[in-house]
């Protein structure tokens, strides 16, 4: 059994994000969870226990020439059954910008050239994002003088889904569908899509217990680089959620692609610029506070030796010898006679 998935995209939401690559990599990263959301008929026939193989390479090259330059995203995935055979999952990726008066043609014509490079069956969906009600694929029909043919295929549209609905879903792909509905809806408003990416990322991502740290990273970079922000409002964004992050989800700093997602790019600047203002404060402090405690080590030596002087000139006046007074005070000769010549002016030196 083989799957074909098409996932139809407009692009013009944000310069030079690749929505097509990023439906690639979370359907690669969470692929038992994207069958169980879109196709469940089809979840039940696999057996997820074995594996799966990923073998792009070997989509036909006639598939992808026929694209005619099209930027796509290929799969081939190799599952087991549960009734022990092993089968093809095709998954195609496309970015559809608008309606398309030849798109079941097109879907069609993916059937029968898979069909026939691989001779398995092939589940057909097609992935709708647009959230334009005349976007409404029908089935593909041929009809020429009593040679006829009829091609239904599978349809998942985004402008039929009921986003409450969604919110209560456990599947990880209800809250890529959200946002990729709110994709469409804060095309021309940033500031509304400020406020739905915060409540995305911190009700559904950063502060649900519930879900695994593999499926929180890989739909945390999905939605950071779906919504599309300008970078005020990613430095606002990142200053909002920056508590949870560091409470709820901390185990995320220590992603490695994260690192380069917006928010947590964003996330980890700060820290290091707020590091190093600490650092320099610190290290004035510690500086004032050493250079604090070397005088009063300075002070204190230099009261001992005020004060053997004093005793020393105590000494001198009560008639002790020069070489007495240097064996009891521990100063040098130059030092006593220097306090004897204070103490007796006038008096030549013995």
């Amino acid at each position: 059994m083989g799957e074909v998935l098409v996932l139809e995209k407009r692009v013009n939401y944000a310069p030079g994000t690749d929505y097509d690559a990023l439906w690639k990599k979370i359907i690669s990263e969470l692929f038992e969870e994207f069958i169980l959301f879109f196709a469940p008929d089809l979840y039940e026939a696999i057996d997820f226990r074995k594996g799966i193989v990923f073998l792009e390479q070997e989509l036909p090259k006639v598939i992808i020439e026929h694209k005619k330059g099209k930027k796509i995203a290929d799969k081939i995935v190799k599952v087991s059954l549960k009734n022990g055979e092993e089968k093809y999952v095709f998954i195609h990726i496309e970015i559809q910008g608008k309606k398309d008066p030849d798109f079941s043609k097109r879907m069609f014509t993916y059937f029968y050239r898979l069909f026939d490079r691989f001779q398995e069956n092939i589940y057909s969906i097609a992935i709708l994002t647009d959230l334009s009600k005349s976007n409404d694929p029908q089935a593909f029909q041929y009809s020429f003088y009593g040679t006829e043919l009829t091609y239904r295929f599978n349809t998942y549209k985004f402008n039929e889904e009921d986003i409450p609905s969604l919110k209560k879903s456990t599947n990880p792909f209800a809250i890529a569908v959200l946002a990729g509905i709110y994709l469409h809806q804060t095309e021309k408003n940033y500031h509304k899509r400020y406020e739905v990416k915060k409540k995305l990322l911190k009700d559904f991502i950063l502060t649900n217990p519930n879900l695994k740290s593999n499926v929180a990273e890989a739909l945390f970079y999905f939605i950071d680089y779906l919504l599309y922000l300008p970078h005020e409002l990613t430095k606002q964004l990142t200053k909002d959620l920056s508590i949870n992050i560091e409470k709820e989800a901390k185990h995320m700093l220590y992603s490695e692609k994260l690192k380069e997602a917006p928010t947590f790019a964003e996330y980890f600047k700060t820290v290091r610029e707020e590091g190093i203002e600490i650092g320099m404060e610190k290290g004035l402090e510690i500086g004032m506070e050493k250079g604090f405690e070397k005088g009063i080590e300075k002070g204190i030596e230099k009261g001992k030796m005020e004060e053997k002087r004093n005793l020393a000139a105590e000494l001198l006046r009560e008639g002790f010898s020069v070489e007495k007074v240097i064996k009891i005070v521990k100063l040098s000769l130059d030092e006593v006679e220097e306090i004897g010549a204070s103490i007796h002016p006038n008096q030549p030196e013995s």
